[in-house]
């Protein structure tokens, strides 16, 4: 009878243990799952937007003969002696209201943060068709005035974006040649200047560009050669990328 009840606890104490095994692999199980879900980064929310590992060369992302911002400074991100230059390329749309409210506040950004390490080339990707095209003739014509010229006449045609956008032809016209004489430039001379093939020229060459690097809508951009973001993701899913540069 003795060993009959020993061996018999001793069958419950297995089974009660094997339960007990299971259960706590099920909780470490859990734990694991919802520490990996709490520490993914911020980055990864975003990667269905990020294509990094391309290898597109410098004169293809960012031909000499397009409009180029540089920062100044020293920027607020940390500098080493192995700090290299960092090109940005950005692909937008004068009449794409995500340009006016999320592109170009990021361009400006990322210039605060890098500072004189930072050149952003400006591409036209004219998604919205030709009205837009017009537009962007217009305020690429206002560099053969100045480099100030052109920077005030892009941030002016942005900033009104909600104004001007809904407008007819007609209305449009009126608009600009008042927004334009604010600033000292003579509407006429914009619009003769920029049908020259030079300014019709670069936005064909931008259009095909961005058909060849995959470009799907604005804004968008490239880091060098090697990474491309879709769409206006905030500057800290840049950072990774820029390191990279």
């Amino acid at each position: 009878m003795t060993y009959t009840n020993s061996s018999a606890v001793s069958t419950e104490t297995k089974v009660t243990l094997g339960i007990l095994a299971v259960t706590a692999l099920i909780i470490i199980g859990g734990l694991m799952m919802f520490k990996s879900n709490g520490s993914s980064s911020g980055t990864d929310q975003y990667s269905k937007y990020i294509q990094t590992g391309l290898n597109f060369s410098k004169d293809k992302v960012a031909p000499a003969g397009n409009p180029r911002i540089v920062g100044t400074g020293k920027g607020t991100a940390p500098r080493t002696a192995s700090s290299t230059p960092i090109e940005i390329i950005e692909f937008m749309d004068y009449e794409c209201p995500a340009c006016a409210t999320n592109g170009e506040v990021i361009t400006q950004q990322l210039l605060a943060t890098y500072g004189d390490r930072l050149t952003i080339t400006r591409r036209i990707y004219p998604v919205h068709g030709e009205g837009s095209i017009e537009v962007a003739r217009m305020v690429l014509a206002a560099q053969s005035v100045s480099k100030e010229a052109y920077e005030k006449l892009h941030t002016q045609v942005y900033t009104t974006q909600s104004t001007w956008a809904p407008l007819g032809k007609t209305e449009r016209t009126g608009f600009f040649k008042k927004l334009t004489a604010d600033l000292g430039l003579n509407y006429d001379m914009l619009v003769a200047e920029g049908k020259k093939p030079t300014y019709a020229g670069q936005i064909d060459a931008d259009k095909a560009a961005a058909a060849e690097l995959g470009i799907r809508a604005t804004p968008s951009f490239m880091i060098g050669g090697h990474t491309r973001i879709t769409g206006g993701l905030p500057v800290d899913a840049f950072a990774q990328y820029i390191d990279k540069n």
